[in-house]
């Protein structure tokens, strides 16, 4: 079994799994739907110039760890000093 898209003006509006390449417009779908093997792609994905794109692509930000209350005293000067009056150092 292999996975196709079925689009119609552009968008993937269902993924089929058929055993061999349906015909066009596939069985059960009216004329303007066509459809195209893909592995990867899903409902709303955009096909053009013979390729799909994601129209909402995962963001991947970076998560910087928290500096610990001692690392931060640690690396301002200020604040190390403020500790060691505080501390009677």
């Amino acid at each position: 079994m292999q996975r196709y898209a079925i689009v119609k003006d552009g968008v993937v509006v269902n993924v089929i799994e058929y055993e061999s390449q349906p015909s066009t417009p596939p069985a059960g779908f009216e004329v303007g739907y066509m459809a195209i093997q893909s592995d990867y792609v899903g409902v709303g994905w955009i096909y053009a110039n013979g390729n799909f794109t994601d129209p909402n692509p995962t963001i991947i930000t970076e998560i910087i760890e928290p500096m610990s209350t001692v690392d931060r005293i640690l690396e301002n000067p200020t604040e190390l000093a403020k500790l060691k009056a505080a501390l009677g150092i």
